[in-house]
């Protein structure tokens, strides 16, 4: 039986040391040794406890006379840095047992566990985001300092075990409770749907933007952060509001480029256009010019030719082509004179009384002389005495008619004028039986320089009826065509019969 005791005291993991009532050694097993970092010899039985490590606290205890089956344990501290405890646990006949256990691992796993906690609780307190704790139940376990200044939460309600309803209930009476309640949870249950975080952005009654993240936790409850994201999100919505309009600054100054792009082809099409019509209309102008000089030449050379002896009739013959060309010659000056101010935008229109019948009969005695194959039958009778005009630039109008229905019209020998007063205003048409004029070029016949298509192998310069309009427009009025090709053409003017109270006699047309 001892044999077997000492068996069982040696495989003991703790250092065990038996001691009597006169607390000397009576038995010990080797694990003393090893704990306590003694040599061989150092323990045997019989010795006093003295020379063991730690036991003043074990002598003081039986001093005391402490009641039997009561323990009393004390730590202390090995030169080496190991903690040893000493459990000294008194028996009914007085003596004692003495347990040694090495308690370094345990009080260096402690020390970490405290220094980890004590880290945990800086971290948590440090968070800038709040973060809580709640079980299944939606009771809280644990929040840190941001949570509670997020929401203003008292003490109270930042306890372990307090109700969510309670939190929720309090922000809502604080004006920072979520504003849509219905689904506020909708990120909890879709968090515990996929097993993993969810994160949703919550809108709070007081204007903040509150973005939660939920992490369910095995036992049904979570842990969530609140992170405040307003000025986040306030700056995203303020870039992709700048985007927009970034985006339709772009969209609009394309579109004004390209309209600018247009425009300017537009432009540099219609100078094309314009450099070609004045070069056709330098040369058109040079043959018209030289056609009547031509004829004063030859005139004046078969006059000469006759010497003393030219006889009346001959005389009178030449001298009328002579004045005819030379009439010509002034008319087409005249037209390109006026034109010329008109492009320089400054036209002058003196208003007079003007005999409109007097002088549409003058401009066709003039034509007539001009062009002898042609007559003219006036049906002008219907005319008022006046009218509030400028002779002199309506006398260009009627010459650049009359000389345009003889010119298209060159195998007829009819032009009518017609001319009425309607209701304030007089009417003029000049209408021949010529080669008219194609539907397609009509919207573009008053445009300076162009001739219709009709007009080809006939002379002209493209400015008459260009002419013709501004002149009739400044006397506020207006004109109109009517042709077809092979089917002749008329023209026929409006005029005021009285000019508009306070119309300037000059008129800017640029």
């Amino acid at each position: 039986m001892p044999h077997s005791f000492e068996a069982i005291l040696e495989n003991l993991p703790q250092g065990i040391v038996l001691l009597d009532s006169a607390n000397t050694v009576t038995a010990f097993n080797s694990r003393t040794l090893d704990i306590l970092g003694l040599p061989d010899g150092a323990l045997r039985r019989g010795m006093n406890i003295d020379g063991l490590p730690g036991t003043a606290d074990c002598r003081a205890a039986a001093c005391s006379r402490l009641t039997i089956g009561r323990q009393n344990t004390s730590q202390f501290a090995l030169p080496d840095g190991r903690m040893i405890s000493l459990t000294c646990a008194p028996s009914r006949n007085g003596s004692w047992i003495l347990s040694y256990e090495d308690i370094s691992t345990h009080i260096r796993a402690e020390h970490n566990l405290t220094e980890q906690h004590r880290r945990f609780d800086a971290a948590l307190s440090n968070m800038p985001h709040g973060l809580c704790m709640f079980d299944s139940e939606k009771k809280l376990i644990l929040c840190n300092a941001s949570y509670a200044r997020m929401y203003d939460l008292p003490d109270f309600l930042t306890q372990p075990g307090t109700p969510l309803v309670d939190i929720l209930a309090y922000r809502s009476r604080q004006g920072n409770g979520p504003a849509d309640t219905a689904t506020y949870f909708d990120v909890v249950f879709e968090a515990t749907a996929r097993g993993a975080p969810a994160s949703q952005n919550i809108a709070l009654s007081d204007g903040r933007i509150i973005k939660i993240t939920h992490n369910p936790m095995q036992n049904g409850g979570y842990v969530a952060t609140h992170e405040d994201v307003t000025r986040t999100v306030r700056l995203a919505e303020e870039l992709r509001h700048h985007h927009d309009q970034l985006e339709i600054t772009v969209q609009s100054r394309t579109a004004e480029v390209e309209r600018q792009a247009r425009e300017l082809e537009r432009m540099l099409s219609q100078e094309r256009n314009i450099n070609q019509l004045q070069r056709q209309f330098v040369a058109m102008a040079s043959h018209e010019f030289r056609t009547p000089l031509a004829i004063i030449d030859a005139a004046a050379q078969r006059l000469l030719r006759k010497g003393g002896a030219v006889e009346p009739e001959f005389l009178n013959d030449k001298v009328e082509q002579i004045r005819a060309s030379v009439s010509r010659i002034v008319d087409l000056m005249e037209s390109v004179l006026s034109d010329g101010r008109l492009d320089t935008g400054k036209i002058d229109i003196s208003y007079d009384e003007c005999a409109l019948g007097a002088l549409i009969r003058t401009c066709c005695e003039r034509q007539s002389a001009i062009s002898k194959t042609h007559g003219f039958v006036l049906d002008i009778d219907g005319l008022p005495e006046f009218i509030d005009a400028d002779p002199r630039s309506l006398g260009q109008v009627f010459t650049n008619l009359l000389s345009n229905a003889v010119k298209y019209a060159p195998g007829r020998s009819e032009i009518r004028v017609a001319a009425w007063e309607d209701t304030g205003n007089v009417k003029v048409a000049i209408s021949d039986d010529g080669v008219g004029i194609d539907a397609e070029d009509l919207p573009r016949l008053f445009q300076r320089y162009f001739r219709a298509r009709t007009s080809t192998g006939i002379a002209g310069t493209g400015i008459g009826l260009n002419l013709v309009k501004q002149i009739v427009e400044l006397h506020q009025g207006s004109i109109e065509v009517r042709s077809a090709r092979g089917c002749g053409s008329t023209f026929t003017m409006t005029l005021p019969i009285k000019r508009a109270p306070g119309v300037s006699v000059r008129k800017d047309v640029a």
